[in-house]
């Protein structure tokens, strides 16, 4: 399966690379103005996600660097983390316990567009690589994660690693010689490794073994899909 999707993904990168490094017979129509693109040598830009969209990728902030006229190159950042705490109380007793869940995840991207200018709209089209790490633990005191029990601790230790690659097109429209606002639609490649964790657990009240871990083995789930579906982008020129 993972040989089949590579497989649509080097064709689509072998199409992209044709149109970008192919003559634009439309090159005559650029009406590009040089000065005012070499005073905006960078953007910045957000990204709203309607509630229809899905996707596996997305990222938060968007940075720019117009080395020409017609060259960007171009990093995406996103970070997300959630911290949860649910108290396990004793059926019977004073006796409390908890459980305390951090998921993590930061992922990052470098990449190149080729940029086609026609007065206020910009078309362009690239490839950008795709990194990004994190972790998903869990910590358990005096409980089972369902009920408590005093002498019993435990956590889960689970490290994330993602890797992939997008090709895009996208569109810009400047509503002035600061802002503009901007779609963009992709296929990206995603490969996600859980990557090898353990289930330790401590109990203290054991006449054998108190200390007990069991190792989790590796887990890898790859997608290959469009993204950036009625996605808004917002952008500032400076």
């Amino acid at each position: 399966m993972l040989i089949k999707l590579i497989s649509k993904v080097e064709k689509v990168f072998l199409f992209t690379v044709i149109i970008n490094i192919s003559p634009i017979f439309t090159i005559a129509q650029d009406t590009v103005n040089t000065k005012n693109n070499n005073k905006n040598r960078f953007s910045i830009e957000g990204q709203l996600y309607p509630n229809f969209n899905l996707d596996v990728y997305r990222p938060q902030l968007k940075l720019r660097v117009h080395l020409k006229n017609s060259f960007n190159l171009r990093f995406n950042t996103s970070f997300q983390r959630s911290l949860s705490n649910t108290k396990i109380l004793q059926n019977s007793g004073d006796g409390l316990g908890y459980v305390e869940k951090i998921n993590s995840f930061y992922s990052s991207t470098i990449g190149f567009e080729r940029v086609f200018h026609f007065d206020k709209t910009h078309l362009y089209s690239g490839l950008e690589g795709v990194v990004g790490f994190g972790r998903n633990y869990e910590y358990g005191s005096r409980t089972d994660s369902i009920s408590y029990i005093a002498d019993f601790n435990y956590n889960i230790i689970r490290p994330i690693q993602q890797f992939g690659f997008r090709v895009f097109s996208g569109v810009d429209y400047n509503l002035t010689n600061k802002f503009y606002i901007g779609f963009e639609l992709g296929l990206v490649f995603i490969n996600t490794v859980h990557k090898r964790g353990s289930f330790q657990t401590l109990d203290s009240s054991s006449l054998t073994d108190s200390d007990v871990t069991i190792y989790i083995p590796e887990e890898s789930l790859s997608n290959l899909t469009f993204n950036g579906v009625g996605v808004l982008r917002i952008g500032w020129k400076f």
